[in-house]
């Protein structure tokens, strides 16, 4: 059921980033290297930690890269690269930052080709290339809002579950109180009836003993 219930959520992602190429913007934008242009993506209700989070993971799974925290210069770098289809036989670096709007986060990337920075209008087929690039890095980002979205939903869902295991066990509880209770009560009423004889036979015994008690002074008198 969980797996269903991912699986029809990132195609329902799959289907909403399909027209990403069309969010891709490229931007002439300052970084560390002077103004270069960069391909931007808007990335909406993303926390810029996650984004920051998986664009490590995205950089070390798919590309075998590492990722580091550039101090001085404010961005993510990734040295040495290998992305054979932008590359083209040869290493590149990745320059990124991931900078919060309100709930989203903008991502820019620069590619260093080592002489020069990928560009839409000097290096088409290597910006399309780059463009599925970032395309694949939000819906990696998409996919894990959502399984992290799914977890707490599955946190939820145990917490009710077990609010529910309580009430159960609360209501097998009241229903033993009630056999107790039943049982109680029958054993009471046998009682009431077995204490009506009682008073029956007393009663009895009492008139027994008045009549034995007349009887005896019915002889003082005959004396």
């Amino acid at each position: 059921m969980k797996k269903l219930l991912f699986t029809a959520v990132v195609f329902l992602l799959m289907g909403s980033f399909s027209n990403t190429s069309a969010q891709v913007r490229e931007e002439s934008k300052t970084m560390s290297m002077g103004t270069r242009n960069a391909l931007v993506l808007e990335i909406p209700s993303v926390d810029e930690k996650l984004a920051e989070t998986v664009w490590k993971d995205y950089t070390k799974n798919f590309y075998n890269s590492k990722t580091k925290w550039d101090r001085k210069n404010n961005e993510w770098v990734t040295a040495d690269a290998d992305i054979v289809a932008i590359g083209m036989g040869n290493k590149v670096t990745l320059f990124a930052t991931i900078d919060s709007k309100k709930d989203d986060v903008i991502f820019s990337l620069w590619i260093d080709l080592g002489n020069s920075f990928v560009t839409k209008e000097e290096m088409p087929e290597r910006y399309r290339e780059a463009e599925k690039l970032v395309m694949r890095y939000g819906l990696e980002l998409a996919q894990e809002k959502v399984k992290i979205e799914i977890r707490e939903e599955e946190k939820n869902l145990e917490k009710m579950e077990s609010d529910l295991k309580k009430l159960v066990s609360d209501q097998e509880r009241y229903e033993r109180d009630i056999e107790k209770a039943q049982e109680a009560i029958k054993k009471a009423q046998e009682n009431i009836v077995a204490n009506k004889k009682d008073q029956e036979d007393a009663a009895d015994k009492i008139k027994d003993q008045q009549k034995l008690i007349e009887d005896i002074r019915k002889k003082l008198n005959d004396l």
